[in-house]
C-alpha cells in the first residue's frame, strides 16, 4: 500500500558528521605505536589505570584498545588476567610470515598483471625514497614506504578485503621487520630486494610478483628467526 502524503516522512535535516577516528580508535593506535617503537617493551605489565593516565583518557577505551591490540598479536593475557605486551618469539614470527607467504603472494599474483603506468611512475618514487632511507638507515621511514610502494601494486587487484588483511600481517610483523633492519648490511639487502618486484610489475608477471615477495619473506624469516628465543623453552 502506498503511503499516504500524512505518512510521508521528510528528510531529517541533519548535517554529515565529521570523519575522525573515535577515542578507541587513538588509544588504539598511540599503543600499537608504543609497542611497535619500543617504547614499551615485550613483557611490560598494561595497567589499565595507569595508560589511562598516561593518555589522558578514561579506562573505557583503554580496555577496548587492549582487546583489540591482543586480537592482533600485541598483547598477552595471562591466567591471572593481566595484560602486558607479547614477547617476540620464533614461533609467532614464522607463523605471521607463513600466513603473508600465502595471501601476501596471492595479492602480488593477481595485482602485477594489473598494474599500470601511473602506479609504475608511483613505484618508482617510492622505490628511489626506500633507497634514500636504507642511505640513512632510518627505519621508521622504510616501514612507513615499503607498504605504500607494495600497497600500489596490490591495490590494483580491487581486493580490498585481502589487501587489508594483507596490511594487518604486514603491521603485525612491524616489530619483527625492525630486527631485519637492524644492520646496514641487512638493510642494504632487504632495500636491494625491492627493484625485483617493480620489475615484475613492469612486466605484468603475477609469478614473477609473487615469488619476489615470498623470496623476501623467506630470507627476513631466515636471517632473524634462529636468534629469536623458542616459546618451547617456556613449556620444556
Amino acid at each position: 500500500m502506498e503511503a499516504t502524503p500524512a505518512e510521508t516522512v521528510p528528510p531529517l535535516p541533519i548535517e554529515p558528521l565529521e570523519e575522525r577516528p573515535s577515542t578507541e580508535a587513538r588509544v588504539e593506535g598511540a599503543l600499537r605505536e608504543l609497542i611497535v617503537n619500543g617504547q614499551l617493551r615485550e613483557g611490560t605489565p598494561l595497567v589499565q589505570r595507569d595508560l589511562a593516565e598516561r593518555l589522558g583518557v578514561s579506562q573505557t577505551p583503554v580496555r577496548a584498545a587492549l582487546t583489540a591490540l591482543e586480537r592482533d598479536g600485541f598483547v598477552e593475557t595471562g591466567a591471572t588476567g593481566r595484560a602486558v605486551v607479547r614477547r617476540l618469539t620464533r614461533e609467532d614470527f614464522e607463523e605471521i610470515t607463513a600466513a603473508r607467504f600465502g595471501l601476501e603472494g596471492l595479492a602480488a599474483r593477481i595485482s602485477a598483471p594489473l598494474v599500470g603506468r601511473d602506479e609504475l611512475t608511483e613505484m618508482r618514487s617510492l622505490l628511489g625514497g626506500l633507497k634514500e632511507a636504507a642511505a640513512a638507515a632510518d627505519v621508521e621511514r622504510d616501514l612507513e614506504l615499503r607498504w605504500v610502494y607494495f600497497s600500489t601494486c596490490y591495490r590494483t587487484s580491487g581486493r580490498s578485503r585481502l589487501v587489508d588483511e594483507v596490511e594487518r600481517l604486514f603491521r603485525r610483523s612491524e616489530r619483527y621487520n625492525r630486527l631485519v633492519l637492524s644492520t646496514p648490511e641487512r638493510f642494504a639487502e632487504s632495500v636491494g630486494r625491492y627493484p625485483t618486484f617493480l620489475a615484475a610489475c613492469k612486466a605484468r608477471d603475477g609469478e614473477a610478483a609473487e615469488l619476489a615477495v615470498q623470496t623476501s619473506l623467506r630470507w627476513a624469516v631466515d636471517r632473524v628467526a634462529p636468534g629469536l628465543p623458542s616459546e618451547a623453552t617456556d613449556r620444556s
